[in-house]
């Protein structure tokens, strides 16, 4: 499950959407996450996160239309605080985006109420990054579908924990950095619904 090399050029800036493929557990493809490349390199040079944000929002849903960039499938995007709570939010299609909240963002109250406005209006959220959850957490997580479990920096224990916590909530548990059969299959077996390659 590697990250696919499917980048589309805009006409007027050097930049590039990757498509990182998301499946279920039987291996299909269930969706993309959209992730902004400044070049022809596997990796995000970025130094401003809402810029990154912006230009994938731009090009995505507008220039090369949401159609081409993600046909079918749902595309997660990340999303930082400064964008959770900026107007370029609305541009956004509810029913074809999950916006992924960064490890970044802190979940005060002010964080906790954005996401109901925005989850009333349609909008559908992700927790990305995920290595530990505190009670800080909990209100949060009964407004995501999707909980990213960043497995490369934790170990089995570590993930255990999250998903006990995850679990009476309802969201889905989702592995991402997986980089072999036998972390999907132990993260399978933990009740993990979806799957993304490093």
């Amino acid at each position: 499950m590697n990250e696919a090399d499917d980048t589309r050029q805009s006409s007027s800036d050097e930049f590039y959407l990757g498509r990182q493929p998301i499946l279920d557990s039987q291996q299909q493809l269930l969706a993309y996450e959209l992730l902004f490349r400044s070049g022809r390199q596997n990796s995000a040079l970025v130094s401003d996160q809402v810029q990154a944000t912006a230009t994938v929002v731009t090009n995505a849903f507008s220039e090369l239309a949401v159609g081409d960039a993600l046909g079918p499938y749902r595309g997660f995007i990340n999303v930082d605080r400064e964008f959770l709570f900026s107007d370029m939010i609305e541009l956004l299609p509810q029913d074809a985006v999950m916006l992924e909240l960064l490890e970044t963002i802190v979940p005060d109250d002010t964080v906790v109420a954005r996401v109901r406005e925005l989850r009333d209006r349609g909008f559908q959220f992700a927790l990305d990054d995920i290595v530990g959850l505190d009670a800080g957490y909990d209100e949060l997580l009964t407004l995501v579908e999707v909980v990213k479990v960043d497995l490369q920096p934790i170990d089995e224990a570590q993930v255990r924990a999250i998903v006990a916590r995850v679990k009476p909530t309802g969201a889905r548990l989702l592995a991402e950095k997986v980089d072999s059969r036998e972390q999907m299959e132990f993260c399978r077996a933990l009740g993990f619904e979806l799957f993304q390659g490093y």
